[in-house]
Order: structure tokens, then C-alpha cells, then sequence
């Protein structure tokens, strides 16, 4: 167990760390942190399973996963470290996260995200804490096998890579991007956009005010995703047994499906669209739809009450009509070929809905 060092920098404590949607969490660890500031840029021995914790007012914050039994922080700005002993890290770790309702102002007026409930998963053993708060660009390579990952950027980026396990990360303004992760998370974007990539989740929770979202190759057994204002595309994705669920209330929702599934969708104000080989089932209307797609296979229901639904299968680069139909002022996030471009609102109707 590494004991506390003298700062190499001088940060602030903790001010803000309890406001937001993590602050139940955040609080039932933090009262354990900062008695004396540790170092940025140093390396600290861990076990096997460690927790992270960390809090950034502004920047940038980046955290990947090594083969080494240290935890390592880099940071061009102060940043307080602390580490905590397992005996007083697991009396603290709450069985659900509590999340406080979200307002931000935006283009469209007041958006509120309300409160709501997440169950975490058990974390067996003991585990020691790394805790981090400061600001600028930081980067943090954790052990393989961390049990559990708390990020919270209130204004900047946070990126998550090569890491399966319990996360959450919560962005107040600004991005998320998830690469080659998996396990069980929730993530909360108020005003940016979410992306996640050749990633498998176990159960996963997200959500947004105004930012869009997109899922690139992933794989799911229970995801809930939603978003007021922003649109969600789920390309060229499998779902594994179990429920999921995409809603926006203003966005579009766009759904590729690779393998089974049973489709629910529907459309308020706009259409559902679908491209599917010919011997998928597809019954309904203009505004509501059921798929069996391969046979049928996991439900999946996609929603927009203002916006439209495209169903297709596998990657939307695969289905010119979808291409087009997907064209509008809100460039997605994704890798070459560029995507089409989505519209919350207002879109063309030159409809291919397959009945």
C-alpha cells in the first residue's frame, strides 16, 4: 500500500464533487479522499480490482486499461491524488446509483432529465480506491481487472477504452466516447454527444438532454438509450437475449441490426422506414412497425415521438435509400465512409415504408 507523498503540484479539493447526477455515489466516496494531496504523474500500486474515481472541473480525460499492477496518472495541469485502503473503501459503495434530475438551458429553452434509479452490480472481494480531481488533460492507465471506473467531467471529454467492468461516466457539457468497452455502465451526456465502438455491454444505461448518440458494431444484452433532443443510430449492431429500448422525444432513431431480433417502432409526427431482405416480416403502417428480422431473436422497440424510425439491416453504408432518407443538418460521429447526416426534425418524405 503506497502512502501519501508530498504534492508535486498544489490543487484545489474537492469543491463541486457532490452537485450533479453522481452525487450520491460521488459522496459516499469522496468524504474518503484529499486529507493530504498525492501527486500527478506518478504511479501507485494497486491489487488486482481497484476503483477509480476521478473529477475533472474542465479538460480533457482519457482512460485506457494495461497489464500492470499500477495505476497511472499524467495530467499538463494540478491534480490531486489520493489512495484509499479496501477497509474503508467498501463500507462506502453504494448498491444503486441515485441520479438527481439534470436542467440545463438550450436552443429549445429549459430540458430537464429526471431522476432516476441505477442498479450496480455486486463487486465481489476487497477493493482499494484511486481517487483524482483537478482539471486540464489528463490521462490514466488502470489495471485490467479494475473492478469499477467514476468519471465526471463537468465541461470538456471523456473517453473510455479497452476497459470491461462496472463504469460510470457522467458529462455535464461535452462528449463521451466509449472504444472496446464492456460490462455494466451508466452514462449521461447533458449537452454533447455519445459514441460508442466495437463495444459489448452486459447492461448499459444512457442518456442525453441535447447531444445525439451513436453505437458503431456494438453488442448488447440490455440497453436503455434516450435522448429530448438529440438523435440515436445503433449500426450494424447484434442483440443478445434480453430487452432494449431506444427513445428519443425530438431526434431520429435509426436501427441496423446484424442477426435476430423482434422489432417494435414507432413514429408520432414522422415515419418508420424499413430495408430488410424480402423474407424478413414486416407488418404494420407509416407510423408503426414490427419486424421479425433472422427469425426473430431478442425485442428491441425504437421510438420517436417527433422525429422518425429507420429500420435496416446490418450497416446503414449497405442501403442508399436509408443513406438518403438520413439526410439533414446533424453530422453524426463515425468512421470513414462519412455517415449521412441526421435531422431532429423536418425531414424529406419520400417514404420507402415496406408494409
Amino acid at each position: 500500500m503506497m502512502g501519501d507523498r508530498r504534492p508535486r503540484y498544489n490543487g484545489a479539493v474537492f469543491g463541486g464533487s457532490r452537485r450533479g447526477a453522481l452525487a450520491a455515489l460521488l459522496a459516499s466516496l469522496c468524504c474518503l479522499a484529499f486529507a493530504a494531496p498525492g501527486c500527478a504523474d506518478e504511479q501507485i500500486d494497486v491489487g488486482p480490482s481497484p476503483i477509480l474515481n476521478v473529477h475533472l472541473t474542465r479538460g480533457k480525460l482519457t482512460i485506457s486499461t494495461w497489464d500492470r499492477p499500477q495505476v497511472q496518472i499524467s495530467s499538463n495541469k494540478p491534480v490531486n491524488v489520493r489512495h484509499i485502503a479496501p477497509s474503508e473503501v467498501d463500507a462506502g459503495i453504494p448498491k444503486a446509483l441515485q441520479i438527481s434530475s439534470q436542467r440545463i438551458q438550450s436552443e429549445h429553452g429549459p430540458v430537464v432529465l429526471p431522476a432516476e434509479s441505477f442498479v450496480l452490480p455486486e463487486l465481489p472481494g476487497e477493493h482499494e480506491a484511486v481517487m483524482a480531481q483537478g482539471s486540464g488533460t489528463v490521462t490514466i492507465m488502470i489495471p485490467r481487472g479494475t473492478a469499477m471506473v467514476i468519471a465526471h467531467v463537468r465541461a470538456g471529454h471523456l473517453t473510455l477504452e479497452n476497459y470491461r467492468g462496472v463504469f460510470v461516466a457522467h458529462v455535464r457539457s461535452g462528449g463521451i466516447s466509449l472504444d472496446h468497452v464492456g460490462g455494466t455502465g451508466f452514462v449521461e451526456s447533458m449537452r454533447g454527444r455519445i459514441t460508442a465502438t466495437n463495444s459489448a455491454f452486459d447492461r448499459l444505461r444512457v442518456r442525453t438532454a441535447t447531444g445525439d448518440m451513436f453505437f458503431g458494431g456494438c453488442t448488447a444484452h440490455q440497453i436503455q438509450a434516450s435522448s429530448i433532443y438529440g438523435s440515436i443510430v445503433y449500426d450494424n449492431g447484434a442483440f443478445q437475449p434480453g430487452l432494449a429500448r431506444f427513445d428519443s422525444e425530438h431526434g431520429d432513431v435509426a436501427l441496423g441490426v446484424r442477426g435476430g431480433a423482434q422489432i417494435g417502432a414507432y413514429s408520432g409526427t414522422g415515419h418508420v422506414v424499413s430495408s430488410f431482405p424480402t423474407d424478413t416480416q414486416i407488418r404494420g403502417n407509416p407510423n408503426t412497425q414490427q419486424a421479425t428480422v433472422n427469425g426473430g431473436g431478442p425485442v428491441v422497440t425504437a421510438t420517436s415521438k417527433n422525429g422518425s424510425v429507420y429500420l435496416y439491416s446490418g450497416s446503414m453504408n449497405e442501403h442508399p435509400s436509408v443513406r438518403q432518407e438520413l439526410s439533414g443538418s446533424t453530422q453524426l460521429p463515425v468512421s470513414r465512409p462519412q455517415p449521412p447526416r441526421l435531422r431532429s426534425r423536418h425531414l424529406k418524405r419520400n417514404r420507402r415504408t415496406r408494409r
